[in-house]
Formats: C-alpha cells, structure tokens, sequence
C-alpha cells in the first residue's frame, strides 16, 4: 500500500470512528497537524500525472494544442512534427 492508500484508508477509519482528528490522531502517534493535513489531502481529486495520449481523428486536423500543466497553451500546425515533438520534450 501506498502512502496516498494510506492516508485515504486512515482518513475513511477516521470518519467512521466518531473520534475527533486529535484522539484519532492520537491513536495512530501521529501529530494533530499531520492528521488534518491528510484530511484536506484526501478531499482533493487525484492529479493524472503525465500527457493525455494523441489520438488523431479521422478528419484532417489544421493545428495541434500542447496544454502543460502549468496552464501554458501552444498551437502550432498539425504538420509540423518536429516541433510537437520538440514542445512534448521540454515538459
């Protein structure tokens, strides 16, 4: 089991428990602060990590967009293989 398992696991215990974070906390020896952390954390949806497979449709497709993680868009032109390649490899 992963770390990210874990917490989710001991998170789900904790809410059927009925205990407070610091009791539960507390039975885990683990710090009140490093608990709560795992709570927010499990409210977050899990992050793909990555890029998202091209699949090229049927139809001709005039430019390709590169959307990094960082919010940074690029189109350039769908022939241009050099460059699509080249923007995949900076990331």
């Amino acid at each position: 089991m992963d770390q990210r398992e874990r917490m989710k696991a001991e998170v789900e215990r904790w809410r059927q428990s009925g205990l407070t974070q610091k009791e539960f906390s507390q039975q885990l020896g683990m710090k009140v602060a490093t608990f709560a952390y795992w709570v927010s954390r499990s409210k977050e949806p899990e992050k793909k990590k990555g890029f998202i497979p091209l699949v090229p449709r049927a139809e001709s497709v005039e430019a390709i967009e590169v959307s990094y993680p960082n919010g940074v868009r690029i189109k350039v032109p769908a022939s241009d293989m050099k460059i699509i390649s080249q923007l995949i490899h900076l990331y």
